[in-house]
């Protein structure tokens, strides 16, 4: 299973209807998606390269692709 899957699940499971679940995942797997960029850094990020991260996952960048550009 894999982590969308996963949350969907636990969120069915805590009691939240699909209109909630559709709102809140896109949200929850952008900050997982932050947090990937952050381990694969391995050192906190700063506050202007995280705020260039939340952008650029919002835009639909993929993870290795917003390191790309950190690492630039």
């Amino acid at each position: 299973m894999d982590a969308e899957t996963l949350i969907k699940a636990a969120l069915r499971e805590a009691g939240y209807g699909p209109d909630a679940i559709g709102s809140a995942l896109p949200r929850i797997m952008r900050i997982l998606q932050a947090e990937d960029v952050r381990l694969e850094m391995g050192r906190p990020l700063s506050r202007k390269e995280r705020e260039y991260v939340r952008l650029q996952l919002e835009l639909g960048l993929n993870v290795s692709e917003v390191l790309a550009g950190l690492r630039a």
